[in-house]
């Protein structure tokens, strides 16, 4: 046999003629590649925007916030509000909330704790109802809430793959918010 053509012994530079190498591109064909890790359950989801995330939050009348929630981008936003709302109504407080969060069960909430609902009505309401527009002007508390959030760039751009550890970083910050 002459020097360099064993079966180990490369040929035209390329590969060696070994079973388990081939010279086409990507993975054998005998290894199978785990799957990347999907983003159900991640709290991802598509919008108008793109791939994003929803941070829902309540808050108290200094902006600072009481309850999070965290949801895919396509969810809607009324549905989270009885999980936020939970804990913290109390009788005679006023619940300010923009016109996603106006639904019949979550007015019915709001009245069963003895507060007051200042949510407008959705365009899409047959009969619209009234509320404030005085009082709703406060709800910019909510906004600031956000905005307080989202000077964290670890928040503003989500750089957590996984929903637990972007929920955790928003926990934090909104604790520091109480300090």
């Amino acid at each position: 046999m002459a020097a360099g053509t064993g079966p180990g012994a490369k040929r035209d530079g390329l590969a060696p003629t070994h079973g388990r190498f081939h010279r086409r591109t990507g993975a054998p064909g005998g290894k199978r590649r785990e799957k990347k890790d999907s983003p159900v359950g991640q709290a991802l989801g598509r919008s108008r925007g793109g791939f994003t995330t929803k941070l829902h939050l309540s808050c108290d009348a200094y902006g600072r916030i009481c309850a999070l929630a965290l949801t895919g981008g396509q969810a809607g936003d009324c549905l989270q509000a009885p999980g936020l709302l939970a804990g913290h109504l109390r009788p005679g407080q006023a619940v300010l909330a923009d016109r996603a969060y106006d639904a019949g069960y979550v007015r019915t909430q709001i009245q069963q704790a003895g507060a007051t609902a200042v949510i407008p009505s959705k365009k899409n309401r047959l009969i619209p109802l009234d509320h404030d527009t005085e009082m709703y002007k406060e709800r910019n508390h909510i906004e600031r809430a956000i905005n307080g959030l989202k000077r964290f760039r670890a928040v503003a751009t989500r750089f957590d793959k996984r929903a637990a550890n972007y929920f955790a970083t928003c926990c934090l910050i909104a604790a520091l918010t109480w300090l």
